[in-house]
């Protein structure tokens, strides 16, 4: 089963990634695992076709201080086409268009893909999984524009929904300053995110038997955090089946489905009930059978 996760800031955000059971789920996920960031206007990934506690690259992760970027993509792979996991079969894939660096993970599976587009762009691995970019890539470069406005969107929404057709699509897409997300038209693993405040010199972890994320800034960042089942007890919506949704500097800027308003005053709503929740005092018992309360931690 593969896993998605990405998270789009309005500004870099430092965030300290413990990703041993994400990655691997057991033995669920072993194929392959990686993370994609935006230091700057380029992208830099890192990723390997083995399970997360077989890298050599995860206690590098796990303790570099200076990962920092406004969006992240991370895939973790269990391959359903292709044979023995390989590098250039594992995610993300990236491409370059008009001076931009793309940010692609999928997962899912594309059948009937020999029809696919590859001209400009051509496949490096095996996988339907970069087929699908490669496709995507194609369309996008005989455009005039890439992803930055609602036309494009709509354009992409369309183009996603077509693609649909041939399997099962749940996808991040990202140019370095949108974050596109699409869910797959039949739920197909599920999708979910929510709104997080990240205050000055505030640490927020995610936490439970999956994923530790741990967030740390200097000052408030605003965003978002997309990921296939929620990280956390509260505070998630899930996507519409064929719902795209894209965010750009920790906004939300575009849902194909629902009314931006709507679901932007959902998604505050939902943080605010969580917020309500961490800071309510909990009671405990101090040993002598009385109970006493204590602001809960977050």
């Amino acid at each position: 089963m593969c896993e998605l996760m990405a998270m789009s800031f309005e500004k870099p955000i430092r965030a300290d990634f413990s990703l041993r059971e994400f990655s691997g789920r057991g033995d669920a996920n072993a194929d392959g695992w990686g993370l994609g960031w935006y230091p700057d206007r380029s992208l830099a990934i890192v990723k390997e076709p083995v399970r997360w506690g077989s890298s050599r690259f995860s206690r590098f992760l796990e303790k570099y201080r200076h990962l920092l970027s406004p969006i992240y993509i991370a895939h973790v792979r269990h391959r359903t086409t292709g044979g023995e996991p390989t590098h250039a079969d594992t995610q993300p894939f990236s491409r370059e268009l008009r001076g931009a660096e793309y940010c692609f993970a999928h997962n899912g599976t594309v059948v009937a893909r020999d029809d696919l587009l590859h001209d400009r762009y051509q496949p490096i691995g095996d996988t339907d999984s970069e087929r699908l970019l490669v496709h995507l890539m194609n369309l996008l470069a005989r455009r005039d524009s890439g992803i930055a406005a609602e036309a494009d969107w709509r354009w992409l929404h369309e183009t996603l929904a077509e693609l649909n057709d041939r399997g099962t699509i749940n996808l991040l897409f990202s140019d370095g300053k949108r974050l596109c997300v699409y869910h797959d038209r039949s739920g197909h693993k599920g999708l979910s995110f929510r709104s997080l405040i990240v205050k000055h010199h505030q640490k927020r972890c995610f936490a439970d038997a999956e994923i530790s994320i741990r967030l740390g800034t200097r000052s408030v960042r605003h965003g978002y955090v997309v990921a296939s089942q929620p990280l956390s007890a509260d505070g998630w919506l899930r996507f519409e089946r064929g719902e795209l949704l894209v965010f750009e500097e920790g906004q939300l800027r575009y849902s194909s489905h629902r009314p931006l308003a709507s679901l932007i005053e959902s998604a505050s709503s939902a943080l605010a009930t969580t917020t309500r929740t961490k800071a309510a005092p909990v009671p405990s018992d101090n040993g002598n059978g009385q109970k006493i309360t204590s602001a809960g931690s977050s």
